[in-house]
């Protein structure tokens, strides 16, 4: 009788005075977490992601960068392992396969080595153009070609020009 009239006090006063709750949940606590960043424009089929890491700890971890895209135009082949100095922020580089164009939503997270999930997944925006490098190249190509033959032809004309007079 006594403990559960102790505990309608404890509660009350929880209710009561809401100041006294929130200064015993701290709200400093140290982690490793992915710091989102902004959209990604991806140009070729392979390439890799960016994705920030930063490590609140006074000690080095090494944790392993997991993703997973929310359709099939971007492959991920294998998640990456990098350690994090202590209190700093570290780019993981992510390995994709762009297999078709459009816009993927990027799901990220961090687990440890036995398989815990660390922090929160956080969402990466990409927009894939898996197409870009080929065509930017083949337009370029193209140009070099035109600048070439109209060199020749100018060459040429000035040639019959100096045989004329």
């Amino acid at each position: 009788m006594i403990r559960k009239a102790l505990a309608f006090l404890i509660a009350a006063s929880m209710i009561l005075i809401p100041q006294v709750a929130s200064a015993s949940v701290p709200n400093d606590i140290p982690s490793v977490h992915i710091i989102a960043g902004s959209d990604i424009n991806l140009l070729a089929s392979d390439a890799k992601i960016p994705v920030r890491v930063k490590n609140d700890f006074g000690t080095d971890l090494r944790v392993i960068v997991h993703a997973e895209a929310s359709n099939g135009r971007l492959s991920i082949p294998t998640p990456v392992e990098i350690s994090i100095p202590a209190n700093t922020a570290v780019n993981a580089q992510l390995p994709v396969k762009a297999i078709g164009s459009g816009e993927v939503n990027l799901s990220v997270w961090l687990e440890t080595f036995s398989g815990l999930r660390v922090g929160e997944q956080v969402e990466l925006k990409v927009n894939v153009n898996a197409d870009a490098e080929n065509v930017i190249l083949i337009a370029f190509t193209a140009f070099v070609c035109v600048l070439g033959t109209l060199g020749l032809m100018r060459t040429l004309r000035k040639r019959r020009e100096r045989v004329a007079n």
